[in-house]
C-alpha cells in the first residue's frame, strides 16, 4: 500500500510566499485566501490526508494515476497533487472566475495542470471520457442542490474511479452541528451573512421565497404564500414553482423539509453546509458497485495558543482509537468509495 511522502512544510512555504495582491484574481479569491491565510499549512495537511487515502485505495503509483478535483475553489488539492507528481491532473469548479483564477495561481507556481474545466461532474466526464483514478474534493458536497444526482451521476460516470469526498458539516459532532445550524437559521430568517461569491444573495432565503410565489403567482392568497413560503425551504426556484402551480390545481400544500434547518439559496440552489447522515449519503451510492467507508479529518495542531493546542492533540488521540465513533469527535468527515473490482 503506497503512501505519500511529501514535505508539506515545503509545499505550504510556496503557497504562503506568494504575494495574492499582486495577482491578477478575482477580489473573491484575494478575500478568502486572506480569510484563510493561516489555515493554509492545516489545509495543505487536510488535502494531504484527502490524496493518501485515494492513493492507497488505488493500483497504481502516483507518476500513474490521474485525478480530478471538483468544486476546486482555489484548488489547493490540485496544486499539492502537481507538487507530488500526479500523472494527469484536473482541475474543475462551475465559476468560470475561480477556474481563471486557479489558472493564475498555478502558472504562477509553475505548477503543471494537465486541464481546467470550468462546469460540473458532466462536463468532467464529457472531457476525460470516465478515465479517471481518483475524483476529490473538499467542502463540496454539503453545498450541491441535489446530492442524490450528483452521486448517481458520479458513481455511473467514473465506475471505475476512487471517490473521496471531504466535508465539515459532519451531523454527528455536536458542536459542528449546531454551529451550521445557526448558519443555516441567519440564511433563512436574516440574510446576507454569507455573501462570498458574487452570485450569492443579501436577502433573507425565506423572504426570497415569499417574493418569488407572491410576484409569479398573484392568485395565492397571502397566508396559503406564507405558508408556501415557509415549507418550501431547501428548494430551489424551479422546484418552488412546481410546488405552487401544483397547490393551485390541487390546494395540496408541498411535504416539508424534514431537517429542522438544512436550507439553501433558492436563486442557485447553493446549500448552506447541507447537514446529511451517513446512511443519506450511503443510499446516494449503488452498493453493488462501490465500497463505501468512512474515515475522520483530524484537528489542526499548528495552533499557537498552548491551551487550544493541547486540547486538540487529546482529541486527535481520541479519533484516532475511536473507530466508528470518531464521527462524534471529528471536524470533518470523509466518504470513500472504492469500486468493488479494485
Amino acid at each position: 500500500m503506497q503512501r505519500l511522502n511529501c514535505d508539506i512544510n515545503h509545499f505550504t512555504s510556496l503557497i504562503e510566499s506568494i504575494n495574492f495582491d499582486q495577482l491578477n484574481i478575482s477580489k473573491y479569491s484575494k478575500d478568502y485566501i486572506k480569510k484563510n491565510h493561516n489555515s493554509i499549512k492545516y489545509s495543505s495537511q487536510l488535502a494531504l490526508q484527502i490524496l493518501n487515502i485515494g492513493v492507497c485505495k488505488t493500483n497504481k503509483t502516483v507518476n500513474k494515476l490521474t485525478i480530478a478535483e471538483i468544486g476546486g475553489g482555489t484548488g489547493l488539492i490540485s496544486l499539492l497533487a502537481s507538487f507530488l507528481g500526479f500523472d494527469k491532473i484536473i482541475y474543475s469548479d462551475i465559476y468560470n472566475q475561480s477556474c481563471e483564477d486557479f489558472k493564475t495561481i498555478s502558472k504562477h507556481l509553475n505548477f503543471q495542470v494537465t486541464k481546467v474545466i470550468c462546469g460540473s461532474i458532466d462536463e468532467v466526464f464529457i472531457e476525460t471520457n470516465g478515465n479517471v483514478d481518483l475524483i476529490v474534493s473538499r467542502d463540496v458536497i454539503e453545498h450541491i442542490y441535489d446530492t442524490n444526482i450528483f452521486f448517481k451521476k458520479s458513481s455511473y460516470s467514473f465506475k471505475k474511479s476512487v471517490h473521496i469526498h471531504n466535508t465539515s458539516a459532519n451531523i454527528y459532532n455536536i458542536f459542528k452541528k449546531k454551529y451550521f445550524e445557526k448558519i443555516h437559521l441567519t440564511d433563512e430568517l436574516i440574510g446576507g451573512q454569507q455573501i462570498i461569491k458574487p452570485s450569492d444573495s443579501a436577502v433573507s432565503f425565506l423572504k426570497m421565497r415569499y417574493d418569488f410565489i407572491k410576484e409569479h403567482f398573484k392568485e395565492i392568497d397571502d397566508n396559503s404564500i406564507a405558508k408556501l413560503a415557509k415549507i418550501t425551504r431547501g428548494k430551489n426556484f424551479d422546484d418552488i414553482k412546481k410546488d405552487a402551480e401544483k397547490f393551485i390545481s390541487t390546494k395540496i400544500f408541498p411535504t416539508e423539509n424534514t431537517h429542522p434547518t438544512n436550507t439553501c439559496d433558492p436563486a442557485n440552489g447553493n446549500r448552506t453546509e447541507n447537514l446529511l447522515k451517513f446512511e443519506e449519503y450511503e443510499n446516494f451510492i449503488d452498493k453493488n458497485v462501490f465500497k463505501i467507508e468512512w474515515s475522520y479529518a483530524f484537528y489542526d495542531l499548528n495552533e499557537a495558543n498552548l491551551l487550544k493546542l493541547s486540547a486538540q492533540k487529546i482529541l486527535n488521540f481520541l479519533i484516532k482509537i475511536s473507530g466508528k465513533y470518531a464521527k462524534y469527535i471529528a471536524p470533518a468527515i470523509i466518504l470513500i468509495c472504492t469500486p468493488k473490482s479494485k
